[in-house]
């Protein structure tokens, strides 16, 4: 009798907290499209995958609650497996959400239609085998989820959350590529490199993997156990995934993004690929010596190619092929430069003010870059006579 009462409590605190997640996606989704500026692809894609998430939350509930499930094939049997669907769209939008982040000319392509075709194949399906049976039929399949149980639905369940964990990891492969493109257009990545956005697609891997994994060993492993291993991935998930939604509505707007335009290379070019003279670089070495532009924390590549009046793309010629380094590597080994002095001229001066009046915005980032260049650490440095 205890066991049953225990059960019963623990089933009732599952269908509240995805009642929650539901509310919570919902009003998520209606703040931020209310905030945000409305030309903002990256605020409708989040919006929508949020939306789907709270799909997702509602059919869970009406599948696997007893009374809604009932009160369901009563009204409308139909109404199942919508979020199921939903779910197929779910690696697709974060990925386009990502792209949409890092980059400033995001664009919907033609060939972006190719991301639907396994919501719509699934669609087909189960119109096949579920939508298109006698409504009688519908509620003999789910009264007691015999469909559920059925290959063509563990193969969906399967296949879908697969799914999910192979765009999370195109999503970090495209995260890691924007990472050393930032390394050419800017020299403090602290704000810029995106990291809380690599949480939020972590986060959705790891809720699909555990989701996975119950799915996978659920039958194999004792009831109870099994029960529990679901129900603590719905906790799991509100309580992660809101965290990580909260923290990507924060620091979205941070940064404008980069181009997609690939960063030149630093291979040595040809006379006809050059594309620069010899008075561009003059004009940059001299430029940075009377002007001391890197102490501006917030210098990037297109801030600098307007002060010295050369194209983007000419300047990052020259920091790649001339001067062999990427922009991050350039900027940084004047402020590396700077830093010395201020620690030889005043030897009082607290190190965070070094590092600040150098250009540097990160402790870290100084430290790690002046040991990297000078070979020990500033304050070993500053010792020296």
């Amino acid at each position: 009798m205890n066991q049953i009462a225990h059960d019963t409590l623990l089933f009732n605190l599952h269908d509240l907290i995805l009642l929650m997640a539901v509310g919570q996606y919902v009003l998520l989704a209606v703040l931020l499209f209310c905030t945000r500026k409305q030309t903002e692809k990256s605020s409708y894609l989040l919006c929508a995958f949020l939306l789907l998430n709270g799909a997702q939350s509602v059919d869970t509930l009406i599948i696997w609650s007893d009374q809604l499930r009932l009160l369901t094939l009563n009204w409308h049997p139909s109404l199942f497996f919508w979020g199921h669907i939903g779910v197929w769209l779910q690696g697709p939008l974060l990925y386009l959400y990502v792209a949409s982040v890092l980059y400033k000319d995001f664009r919907f392509k033609p060939t972006d239609a190719l991301h639907l075709l396994p919501a719509i194949t699934v669609t087909g399906l189960l119109i096949n085998a579920y939508y298109s049976l006698p409504k009688a039929e519908q509620i003999q399949g789910m009264q007691n989820l015999q469909f559920m149980w059925t290959p063509l639905m563990g193969n969906l369940t399967t296949l879908r959350y697969l799914s999910v964990v192979a765009y999370g990891a195109w999503c970090l492969f495209a995260l890691a590529r924007y990472r050393k493109q930032l390394r050419h257009q800017y020299a403090n990545l602290e704000v810029s490199e995106r990291s809380w956005l690599t949480w939020v697609v972590l986060g959705v891997v790891l809720i699909a993997s555990w989701a996975l994994v119950v799915h996978l060993i659920g039958n194999n492993i004792e009831h109870t156990l099994s029960n529990f291993m679901g129900i603590g991935g719905n906790y799991f998930s509100f309580i992660f995934v809101n965290s990580l939604v909260f923290t990507s509505i924060r620091y979205t707007h941070l940064f404008d993004g980069l181009s997609s335009t690939q960063p030149v290379s630093a291979e040595e070019p040809t006379a006809e690929e050059k594309g620069f003279k010899d008075e561009h670089i003059l004009r940059i070495q001299n430029y940075m010596q009377q002007h001391k532009p890197y102490l501006d924390n917030n210098i990037n590549l297109e801030h600098l190619a307007q002060k010295v009046s050369l194209p983007e793309r000419t300047l990052s010629r020259i920091v790649n092929q001339h001067f062999n380094k990427n922009f991050f590597e350039f900027i940084n080994t004047y402020r590396i430069d700077e830093a010395k002095k201020l620690l030889k001229q005043d030897k009082t001066k607290a190190i965070i003010d070094v590092l600040a009046e150098a250009g540097f915005s990160s402790k870290s980032t100084f430290n790690s870059i002046f040991k990297q260049q000078v070979g020990m650490t500033p304050s070993q440095y500053r010792k020296l006579e």
